[in-house]
């Protein structure tokens, strides 16, 4: 689907740079996640990470805007030679600001519950941030190669962390008798399972067209 952002023609330039907007999206999206998860689960003082992860929001907020002005101006000037990429640029941007949204999430998550090695949950959100940090470090490369096979294989790995997020909450939803640590953990893997989300559906652009974005994963049902 991105072939576009890398084909040397008119306004290829402008296409080049969003691209990278998005790829800075993302790589500032996972700072943001990985320091909100070093206080959660790593046990780092969140009045050291507090300001550095406010401004890496801030800085991935501009970037969208930014992508959303360019696109403006793009298709201001060469009308709709470039439509469908910049309506899927569009989408997949508003992925990648969701993520920073859901690092702040588990970021203030942090103010009432913290997961120490000691914690029951510890090691199943270690494993599962570890998983998703992972995700997010690789997707900006499948940008450049424009790898089909990979980034099915991507969207594969994405849709286990989610499915396994969503096991991990019913396994605690099933708890006859639950804890407030309990009721952190739930939250924890949900918004864990919503950045694996969102960088799943930015992938998705690389195999599917516009129309199908976000569907890679729609389950099929015998009609």
């Amino acid at each position: 689907m991105f072939n576009w952002f890398k084909t040397p023609a008119e306004g290829s330039v402008g296409l080049a740079k969003m691209t990278r907007d998005l790829e800075r999206m993302i790589n500032e999206g996972r700072h943001e996640f990985d320091s909100a998860c070093s206080v959660l689960i790593g046990g780092a003082d969140p009045d050291t990470v507090r300001s550095d992860l406010l401004a890496t929001d801030k800085r991935i907020n501009r970037l969208e805007q930014s992508i959303r002005r360019q696109i403006l101006v793009h298709g201001s000037v060469h009308g709709s030679v470039h439509l469908p990429e910049m309506m899927v640029l569009m989408s997949v941007a508003k992925d990648a600001e969701r993520i920073g949204d859901y690092a702040k999430n588990l970021f203030a998550l942090s103010e009432y519950r913290t997961f120490p090695s000691s914690s029951k949950h510890h090691k199943a959100l270690r494993e599962v941030r570890e998983r998703t940090s992972s995700l997010l470090a690789d997707a900006p490369e499948l940008y450049e190669t424009q790898d089909k096979d990979r980034a099915t294989e991507f969207l594969d790995s994405a849709f286990e962390v989610i499915h396994d997020c969503e096991a991990r909450m019913v396994e605690v939803f099933k708890q006859e008798v639950g804890t407030g640590q309990d009721a952190a953990a739930v939250l924890a893997f949900r918004y864990m399972r919503r950045v694996a989300g969102h960088i799943h559906n930015v992938i998705t652009a690389v195999v599917n067209p516009v129309d199908k974005l976000d569907f890679y994963d729609e389950p099929t049902v015998d009609e």
